[in-house]
């Protein structure tokens, strides 16, 4: 298997439980990795390896792809900047529009095929 490490049930359950935080929480921020790793009795650093072998992303870039994803669904139902910014806690409306243009190349409004705002 390479340089895989083995994890245990134990260690995969955590993973699992993870995602289905992050997977239930839409992309918001949920528990953290500590918080969390804390509660399963194992080291962060294994959550986070694990996660990303068994997912093939990093906690943090799964985070990121879930919060584009409901943050393209909120645009497509109409859903103000300030509104999407807010519920995906983001600090501010730039820092959001940042993130967009940078993950998808685009901006929101370019996304919506609306004008922006000046």
């Amino acid at each position: 298997m390479g340089n895989e490490k083995r994890f245990t049930l134990h260690v995969l359950q955590a993973v699992g439980a993870y995602k289905k935080n992050l997977d239930d929480h839409r992309g918001a921020i949920g528990d953290s990795a500590q918080k969390l790793s804390e509660k399963y009795g194992i080291t962060r650093n294994t959550l986070q390896q694990a996660f990303k072998i068994q997912y093939g992303l990093t906690i943090r870039d799964y985070k990121l792809k879930k919060r584009m994803e409901r943050s393209k669904r909120m645009l497509k139902a109409g859903k103000d900047i300030k509104e999407i910014t807010y519920q995906l806690h983001y600090t501010t409306v730039r820092a959001f529009l940042y993130a967009f243009k940078r993950h998808y190349g685009i901006t929101p409004s370019q996304y919506t095929g609306a004008k922006p705002l000046s």
